[in-house]
């Protein structure tokens, strides 16, 4: 009698770690590279808090990865998907053969904050506007406002190369420079502290373009439909539920304070594109942009960068169903 109850719990344990292992073969496991941790990714920690990702048997790990490392590690397979304009770069360069797939944001959120005492942008004329480094995303964006309002950089403004966020707001409070664009944070407070912000029109960039490479796209195409599920509805829950969404950017950012928490969301919400869909002109301007960058001659075609239609059609899919977050 002992041996057959022996016997049964062996097979009732059997059992339980058989359906176990199956369920742990069935569940995907993905590696996203992000450039940093901030509020622009915060739709894959809601989507996982929020058990979208388990619905779709899928399990996700979030990493940092600076410069190149999201481009690299996607190139080398250590990344499924990279959520990085680095990477972007990289695809309209021919570096890498992939897509992207989702664009989560319309442009970048940095603001030009200048000097009380400049109101216009004739203002700057003479003065002097600090960038992280030549050739790099503040360099380029920089450049690209002074031109859109008749300024020549360099001639009618001098820019200066500084380093990183919080040098170029220490650099702008100690009068060395008259203006820098600072994003979220530091241009909050330096608008708390007098310093103006000159307005302009911001534009269009991919600062966080959802990106796989074609393989996938063609080997697996049902998965890369269901990640693209679970992160359009960790982005709609963004956008339409901000107090569930604080709790986590406070819990994933560690920021105490509910105020600092909700303005970081608040200025994120002025790019928020929900459905990561993309004009065609705009496609054009950021793959030309990408281009001048490189100083490439060969033209680069929109489909090569850009598939957009699984977000469309998933979308569609959820509005159809009535899906609310």
């Amino acid at each position: 009698m002992k041996r057959r109850g022996f016997a049964f719990l062996f097979i009732l344990i059997a059992a339980v770690f058989g359906l176990r292992s199956l369920a742990d073969a069935q569940t995907r496991q993905f590696k996203i590279c992000v450039p940093d941790y901030s509020v622009g990714v915060m739709p894959f920690f809601v989507a996982k808090q929020n058990g979208y990702f388990a619905q779709e048997q899928i399990d996700i790990e979030v990493i940092a990865g600076r410069g190149n490392l999201c481009t690299m590690g996607l190139i080398a397979g250590s990344f499924q998907l990279t959520y990085s304009p680095s990477t972007f770069d990289s695809i309209v360069a021919g570096d890498i053969k992939g897509k992207t797939i989702y664009v989560a944001e319309k442009f970048l959120l940095h603001r030009l904050i200048v000097a009380p005492q400049i109101k216009r942008f004739e203002d700057l004329k003479g003065k002097k506007i600090a960038i992280s480094a030549f050739g790099t995303l503040t360099d380029l964006l920089t450049r690209e406002i002074l031109l859109d309002h008749g300024l020549k950089p360099m001639q009618d403004v001098i820019l200066l190369q500084t380093g990183g966020v919080p040098v170029r707001f220490a650099a702008l409070k100690s009068g060395n420079v008259q203006g820098a664009l600072l994003a979220s944070q530091h241009a909050l407070a330096a608008m708390q502290d007098g310093f103006r912000n000159l307005e302009y029109t911001p534009p269009p960039y991919v600062s966080h373009p959802l990106i796989v490479k074609n393989e996938m796209l063609t080997n697996d195409k049902a998965v890369t439909r269901s990640f693209i599920r679970v992160f359009l509805k960790g982005h709609l829950f963004f956008g339409q539920k901000p107090e569930e969404t604080l709790n986590v950017i406070q819990k994933v950012l560690r920021i105490d304070d509910r105020k600092t928490a909700r303005e970081t969301y608040e200025d994120e919400m002025r790019r928020y594109n929900p459905g990561g869909g993309f004009e065609q002109g705009n496609m054009r301007k950021v793959i030309d942009r990408a281009r001048e960058a490189r100083k490439m001659e060969r033209k680069v075609e929109i489909p090569e960068v850009f598939d957009l239609s699984l977000a469309a059609d998933v979308e569609g899919e959820l509005k159809k169903a009535g899906w609310k977050p």
